[in-house]
């Protein structure tokens, strides 16, 4: 991540609330922004926009088949995920 780099979370735990507080209170450079979306139009098209723009970019750690749910699941509650958990909704399996 850049220097001044902005992680946004778009599931946020209330740890990771607590975790961008403690960065802005501190001045960190590095920050984690918790975003909270309700399916709605306007935000949808935000987060398009920022990704056509350049300025928001995913990191895929895995990608699953929906037979794999489970297992993308469980792998997303360890924790240890070093992106975005991807579950495939169509295609071969």
């Amino acid at each position: 991540m850049a220097e001044k780099g902005i992680v946004v979370d778009v599931t946020p735990t209330l740890a990771a609330a607590a975790k961008s507080f403690l960065q802005k209170v501190t001045f960190a450079k590095k920050r984690m922004v918790p975003l909270v979306l309700m399916p709605k139009k306007e935000e949808m098209e935000w987060l398009v926009d920022m990704t056509k723009q350049g300025k928001l970019k995913t990191v895929i750690d895995s990608t699953y088949p929906l037979s794999r749910a489970q297992e993308a699941w469980a792998k997303s509650m360890e924790g240890h995920a070093t992106g975005n958990i991807v579950v495939e909704m169509g295609g071969a399996e």
